[in-house]
């Protein structure tokens, strides 16, 4: 799992904003985060693979993955699985 090549939706922006999740926590658990095999998506816009772990500062975390063909990974979405933050993403 290369981290190279992250693009951040919008959508994912707007969720670490409002989760207090940055950067380098999306890149420490796409290295070592552990798939959530239950809630791996495929459709018709690609296939979703969320990784969940534990951040340095602590946060148990979900963030959601689209691999695309020219090796670039999308992040699509990011949850903090212990708090429920007040988030206005639209």
């Amino acid at each position: 799992r290369r981290t190279a090549n992250l693009i951040y939706s919008k959508h994912a922006r707007c969720r670490m904003d409002c989760r207090h999740i940055d950067e380098s926590e999306v890149k420490e658990i796409l290295a070592a985060g552990k798939v959530n095999y239950a809630k791996v998506e495929d459709n018709a816009r690609g296939k979703t693979f969320p990784l969940e772990g534990i951040t340095h500062d602590k946060q148990h975390v979900r963030i959601v993955f689209a691999p695309k063909d020219d090796g670039s990974i999308v992040v699509v979405t990011c949850i903090d699985l212990d708090t429920d933050w007040s988030c206005d993403c639209k």
